[in-house]
C-alpha cells in the first residue's frame, strides 16, 4: 500500500526524458475544525510529455492507487494539450494524514517529515503543520525503491543527463494547505485562505513550519447570555423595587384616609 501511494509522484515524472517537457504536482491538505479532512494529489504533465508519449492516458494505471484507498479522476486531456490526474484521500485524524503524506513522499520523497498535530484546550483548538520541503537525489527523489530496483536505476537518466535536465526544469511540486483558525505563525504565502510552498529543485530545504488557532465561538455566546441575564436580574430587581414602594404608598394613603 505505501508503495502505491509512493507512485504517485512518480508516475508522471519519469515520464521527463526531453528538455522541453515538465509535470507539475500540487499536494493540497484541507483539514477540518475536528483533525478529519482531505488531501489531494494535482499532477499536470505538459504537452510536450504528451507528444514525447502519446499512448501515456491508457498507459498509466492506478489500480493499486485505489486498493490503496485513493480516488482518482483521469487521465484527463488539457485545453493545452497536456493530461491531468487528480487523486484524492480522506483522513480522519492528523495522524492519519501525516502517514498518507509518508507513503506519498517515501524515504526519500521531497516531502521530509511532514506532519500534523491538534490540540484542544477548552474552546481553544490549536493546528501544527511542521516537516521540510527538499528535494536530494535528482530525479531518483520521485521514484520508488521497488521501481529503481526494477530498472536498476532512474527511468531514463541518461536522456535526462544528456538534455541537461535538472528537477526544477522537469518537476514542479507544490504543498498547500488549508488549516483552521487564525494563522499565528507560518513560513508560506498566504492568499485565498490557504498556505502555499514551492518545493526547491537545487537540493534546497524549506521549513513548513506553521500555527494556527481556531477559537470555539460558544465563550462569546456564553458571555453574552450572562450579560443579558445580568441586565433582566437588574430590571426585574427594579420592577420589584417600585412594586414594593407602590404597595408602602398605597397603604400609608389608606390609613392616612382612615
Amino acid at each position: 500500500m505505501a508503495r502505491a501511494a509512493r507512485r504517485i509522484l512518480s508516475l508522471l515524472a519519469i515520464t521527463v526524458f526531453c528538455a522541453s517537457c515538465r509535470v507539475d504536482v500540487n499536494v493540497n491538505i484541507a483539514m477540518k475544525v475536528d483533525g478529519s479532512g482531505l488531501i489531494t494529489i494535482t499532477a499536470v504533465a505538459d504537452a510536450a510529455v504528451v507528444k514525447q508519449a502519446p499512448s501515456l492516458a491508457t498507459d498509466l494505471r492506478f489500480d493499486d492507487v485505489k486498493t490503496a484507498g485513493w480516488t482518482v479522476v483521469g487521465p484527463t486531456a488539457e485545453p493545452t494539450g497536456g493530461l491531468r490526474v487528480v487523486l484524492t484521500k480522506t483522513f480522519q485524524t492528523p495522524a492519519q494524514a501525516t502517514e498518507i503524506l509518508a507513503n506519498v513522499s517515501g524515504p526519500n520523497g521531497p516531502l521530509v517529515g511532514i506532519a500534523l498535530a491538534r490540540e484542544h484546550t477548552g474552546a481553544l483548538t490549536t493546528f501544527h503543520l511542521n516537516g521540510t520541503l527538499q528535494v536530494t537525489g535528482g530525479m531518483s527523489a520521485f521514484s520508488d525503491e521497488t521501481l529503481l530496483s526494477a530498472v536498476g536505476a532512474t527511468p531514463y537518466a541518461r536522456e535526462l543527463a544528456a538534455a541537461g535536465v535538472q528537477p526544477a526544469d522537469a518537476v514542479g511540486i507544490t504543498l498547500t494547505a488549508g488549516l483552521p483558525g487564525a494563522v499565528k505563525t507560518t513560513t508560506g504565502a498566504q492568499g485565498g485562505g490557504t498556505l502555499s510552498w514551492t518545493v526547491p529543485g537545487d537540493g534546497s530545504a524549506v521549513d513548513v513550519g506553521t500555527i494556527t488557532q481556531d477559537k470555539a465561538p460558544t465563550n462569546a455566546w456564553a458571555g453574552a447570555l450572562a450579560k443579558g441575564a445580568l441586565i433582566a436580574l437588574a430590571v426585574w430587581l427594579i420592577v420589584c423595587a417600585g412594586f414594593i414602594v407602590y404597595v408602602i404608598v398605597v397603604r400609608q394613603r389608606n390609613e392616612h384616609a382612615r
